[in-house]
């Protein structure tokens, strides 16, 4: 599936309006996000599409925080240890570490912040 196709699926999904979830309990939202765009279900630790893209869905209501991206070798284009010396911390036991919220309108802690592309453009920078 290429970028654009996903960008149109998610658009007629959110047209749609309230859609009930296909599976209880705390994975039925995630499933049925997987359902709608046509992805098969599996428990691999690679992207859902094309290997560059994770599909991530949660309940409007819950606090939760989601991982969005992380230290699997299979799909980092840079070496994690370079981000982790770059942007990372001493933690409680001493030890160089990353753990990081990161959001699209301010940076965090560590001077990262999310930055939104129009999809053209895939690459890491």
């Amino acid at each position: 599936m290429r970028i654009d196709e996903l960008r149109e699926l998610l658009q007629e999904l959110r047209r749609e309006g309230f859609v009930p979830t296909e599976r209880t309990g705390s994975t039925g939202v995630g499933y049925t996000l997987e359902q709608r765009l046509g992805l098969s279900e599996n428990n691999l630790p690679i992207p859902d599409i094309g290997g560059r893209v994770e599909v991530k869905a949660t309940r409007k209501s819950s606090a939760s925080m989601i991982t969005l991206f992380s230290f699997n070798r299979s799909v980092w284009q840079i070496p994690q240890r370079l981000v982790i010396v770059q942007f990372g911390y001493l933690d409680k036991q001493r030890r160089l570490a990353l753990k990081s919220t990161v959001n699209a309108t301010s940076e965090n802690r560590q001077g990262l912040r999310l930055v939104l592309s129009d999809g053209s453009d895939m690459s890491v920078s």
